[in-house]
Parts: structure tokens; C-alpha cells; sequence
């Protein structure tokens, strides 16, 4: 698998740059180039330097045997998680920002406008070697996720979106614009690896849908802005950290991500912070356009 390219460079060096203070900085030539060609907001700069820092935690753990600690909800936790859990905090304290992490312990549900992390997105990936893990990172404001950054360390993909900038795609030290794609000539769906529902068949078979593409963590939502799958049903439980910057990825470039039930946007600081079912989309398809089994409407 490929590995990260490493040097070390100066980031926002005095006034007028991003605001963040001047020090050695360690991040992709991608990312470096993409930065110095972009005027971006200072959050997005500082998003995705935390995404690079904690990619570079995930992988100092990667590929090795670890210890595999169990939280309450039965998901494995391990001290790649933990570290990058760390560098992320550290980063995104600065912005003075609430960060509200998978691995932190206030859910800050009367925040308003606020970091959503997911330090590690596919554990059960990255215990299985396939690479298919994500650093994810949202801002969250009045509900919504506004910017995401979702970075896949050990295959070196970055997505990122913003409400207002686009989506893009940052691979193998090029950068493709994501937007709304030509429809297939037949659906592709994505589907989870680890976290699978029998009604995922089911919504297949009503839909005609004969594609269905396994793919682990938010890059589900990364390869929907991408054009590469057109639908992710998810029908079991979730966490809002396992959604928020794949779903600021895909608005950005014309898609959305549904609640099942309400046909409604995804909004954020429900209760215990767990989601609904849920319906992603890319763009030029819409919810009324699929065959949807009924359910009661609740968090799971």
C-alpha cells in the first residue's frame, strides 16, 4: 500500500496568512501544494493539517498486531485511535472551537458551532489490513455540517468539501473538482463492510440494483462525490462522527444524506449524538427515485 511522501515545511509564516501560529509543520507534497495554490479558509487549512498529523499518528501503528480494548458499545478501540484522537485535540483547539471526538468524553450536545471528529473511522479495518480507514473531520454549525475532511492514510486519498468552495479529491499528488456526474447506465450501491443490515438485499432487489460495490468507513461517502457508487444505504446504528465530513464532502459536490424516514437533510446534536437510518446520494439522484422499506423512525 502506498505510504505517505513526507518533508517538513513552514506553515502561514507572519501576518496575513491563516492565522495559526508559525512553526515546523509535517504534511503531504499533495496537501502542501494544494495549500500554497489555494487561498482556503483558515479551518479547512487547519482541518486538514490535523487530518495529515493524526494520518501520520494511525500509521506509526500500521501494520502491526495491537492491543484491542472494547468500549461499551462492543466496538474495538486501540492505541492508534487514541493518538490520533490526541494530535487532532491538540490542532483543533487552537481555532477556540468545542471539538467533540468519538474518544473524548462530552458529547457538547448545546454546542452550536463546533469541531465532529472520528479519529479513527474502520477500526475494524484497520485491524484487518485492508486500508480501507478514514480520519474524519466536520465543522458543525447551527446543525449542519459545513466543511469535512475525510483522509484515507494508508492508500493516501483526501477528500474534502466545503459549503460555498466545492468538493474535491486530493490522490497520488493530483486533485480532481467533484460535482454531479452523468447517471450509470446501471446503479452501483455502496455497502459497508463490517456493518451490514439483510434489508440491504432487499432495498437491491427493489431498485434493480445488481452493483454493489464493499467499501470500508466515510470513504463510502468520498467515492459517492466521486461518481464511482450512486447510493449508500445505511441501515444500521451510527454515530454523527461517522457522518458528519463524509456528508459535508458529498453536499458539496451536489449530493445528500438523508434521513431515512424524513427525507430530510441529516442534522446534527441529536440525542447521544446516534443517527437514523440513512440515504446517501449523489448527484442528479433523488430520494423519490428509490423504492425505500418502511420503518419506524427512530435513532439507533
Amino acid at each position: 500500500m502506498a505510504r505517505l511522501k513526507l518533508f517538513a515545511i513552514s506553515l502561514c509564516p507572519g501576518k496575513g496568512g491563516c492565522g495559526t501560529r508559525s512553526a515546523k509543520k509535517t504534511l503531504s507534497l499533495a496537501i502542501y501544494e494544494e495549500l500554497k495554490r489555494c487561498s482556503v479558509d483558515k479551518r479547512l487549512e487547519l482541518a486538514l493539517e490535523a487530518a495529515r498529523v493524526a494520518g501520520l499518528a494511525i500509521m506509526s501503528y500500521y501494520p502491526q498486531t495491537l492491543s484491542v480494548q472494547f468500549k461499551q458499545d462492543g466496538s474495538p478501540l486501540t492505541l492508534a485511535d487514541q493518538a490520533a484522537h490526541r494530535v487532532i485535540t491538540d490542532r483543533l483547539t487552537s481555532s477556540g472551537l468545542v471539538v467533540v471526538s468519538e474518544e473524548g468524553e462530552d458529547l457538547c450536545l448545546a454546542a452550536e458551532r463546533y469541531w465532529l471528529v472520528d479519529p479513527l473511522d474502520g477500526t475494524k479495518d484497520f485491524l484487518a489490513g485492508n486500508g480501507e480507514f478514514t480520519v474524519n473531520i466536520a465543522l458543525v454549525d447551527q446543525g449542519r455540517p459545513v466543511l469535512g475532511v475525510v483522509f484515507a492514510p494508508a492508500i493516501d486519498s483526501l477528500y474534502w468539501g466545503a459549503r460555498g468552495m466545492g468538493a474535491w479529491r486530493i490522490r497520488e499528488g493530483g486533485e480532481t473538482a467533484l460535482s454531479a456526474y452523468e447517471r450509470s447506465d446501471s446503479l452501483r450501491m455502496a455497502a459497508s463492510r463490517f456493518h451490514d443490515h439483510p434489508d440491504v438485499d432487499v432495498f437491491a432487489n427493489r431498485n434493480g440494483i445488481t452493483e454493489r460495490v464493499a467499501v470500508g468507513s466515510a470513504l463510502k461517502y468520498g467515492l459517492l462525490a466521486a461518481g464511482e457508487v450512486d447510493v449508500f444505504p445505511r441501515l444500521v446504528g451510527s454515530s454523527e462522527w461517522d457522518t458528519a465530513a463524509g456528508q459535508a464532502v458529498l453536499e458539496a459536490a451536489g449530493g445528500r444524506v438523508l434521513d431515512w424516514h424524513s427525507g430530510e437533510a441529516l442534522t446534527y446534536g441529536k440525542p447521544r449524538r446516534r443517527n437514523p437510518r440513512l440515504l446517501a446520494l449523489r448527484a442528479p439522484y433523488r430520494r423519490e427515485e428509490f423504492k425505500l422499506l418502511e420503518y419506524e423512525s427512530e435513532l439507533l
